[in-house]
Parts: structure tokens; C-alpha cells; sequence
């Protein structure tokens, strides 16, 4: 059994999942992804993402899960969001900065409140946090994950530990009920090896 096979076993019924993965690992994410959603045939999928444009960020998502979501919508910047579509099935919203997060609180919202299989994907955390303080993103973390609890949606968030303090990591973890830890080996091969603690009893 893989070490990501062994992660989707522990985190099987685990609502909200923190991944703590460096940048140099970003290449394992589509196995990661796809690996941690139970019912990937089913999913409606909710972006935050300000790294890539929408359609990069969907068609990374469709080779995930295998198979396009339900639906799927994002939020991100206006410049990011200035791409086209093509034909993807895909509602993009925008906030003016990653540091509007009431914003994308909002915007989140609507989506969560009227999707029933709802999955929320924030990649990644480590932009926010570029843009705002350590005690707002966690506030707005703290909201948004009850709010996920309390509509029976799922989360992954992701977040890259090796530009962040242990403080602020170990502070964000205490809001999942699951944390996905990934090491990147040293040797050419620079092997993904994933492990799990599960934090919600």
C-alpha cells in the first residue's frame, strides 16, 4: 500500500483536511487531490485559488477527480480571472485582493448554501497569508470550516509549511479534523512520502 493509499484510509469521514505540503511536492497534488475526495463522480467543487487562472485551476481539478464536477466555481483576482473559458463549465468570481476575505467569505457562501456535495479548495493558504496577518486567516478559517461542518461539505487546504513559522502552522492545524503531511525525499528520485494525524478524536 502507497503512503497516499494509507492517508486515504486514515482520513476516510474527516470533514475539513489541512495539507502541508512544500512547493518542491506541488507535482504530486493531482494524485493527492483526487485521492482525498470520496465520491469524485459526484463532487461540486469551490475554488479559492490566486496562484493560476480559472482554467488552468479546473482542468487541474477534472484530471483529478477523473471526470468533470457537477459543477464548479472560483474565486480569485481580476487579473487571474481575465483568461477565457473556452468551454468549461466553470463560474468565476473575483475579489479585488486575496486579502479580502470577507469577500471570499461571501462569495463562498452562496455556493455552499444551495450545493449539496459541496467540496471547498483554498490553494493556497500561503497567499492569503502574504496579504494579511496571521490572526485574520484564521478567523476567516475558523468561519469558514464551521460553516463547511455545518452544511455537511468537505474541505482541503492547502498550505506550504516551509515558508510559514511552526506557530503559525501549529495554529492552523488545530482547525481540521485532519492534517496530510507530505516529505520529499532527498534522493534524485526526490520520492512523495504522505502521512496523516487525524484531529478530531
Amino acid at each position: 500500500m502507497s503512503s497516499i493509499e494509507r492517508v486515504v484510509s486514515q482520513v476516510a469521514g474527516a470533514s475539513t483536511v489541512l495539507v502541508l505540503r512544500p512547493q518542491s511536492a506541488r507535482l504530486g497534488d493531482v494524485e493527492c487531490k483526487g485521492a482525498l475526495v470520496e465520491r469524485p463522480n459526484e463532487v461540486e467543487l469551490l475554488g479559492v485559488s490566486f496562484s493560476q487562472p480559472p482554467g488552468v485551476w479546473y482542468d487541474e481539478w477534472v484530471e483529478a477527480l477523473g471526470t468533470a464536477p457537477d459543477a464548479a466555481a472560483v474565486i480569485t483576482t481580476p487579473e487571474l480571472a481575465d483568461g477565457g473559458l473556452g468551454d468549461r463549465d466553470l463560474d468565476v468570481e473575483t475579489v479585488a485582493s486575496p486579502s479580502n476575505l470577507t469577500g471570499i467569505g461571501v462569495k463562498s457562501t452562496s455556493y455552499l448554501s444551495r450545493w449539496d456535495d459541496a467540496l471547498a479548495v483554498v490553494e493556497s493558504l500561503t497567499v492569503p497569508l502574504q496579504y494579511a496577518d496571521t490572526q485574520s486567516v484564521y478567523k476567516f478559517l475558523h468561519v469558514l470550516t464551521t460553516r463547511l461542518q455545518a452544511t455537511g461539505a468537505a474541505g482541503q487546504f492547502y498550505l506550504d509549511p516551509t515558508v510559514e513559522t511552526d506557530r503559525t502552522v501549529e495554529l492552523f492545524k488545530t482547525l481540521f479534523d485532519a492534517v496530510v503531511e507530505c516529505e520529499v525525499g532527498d534522493g534524485d528520485d526526490r520520492t512523495v512520502e504522505w502521512s496523516v494525524t487525524r484531529r478530531d478524536g
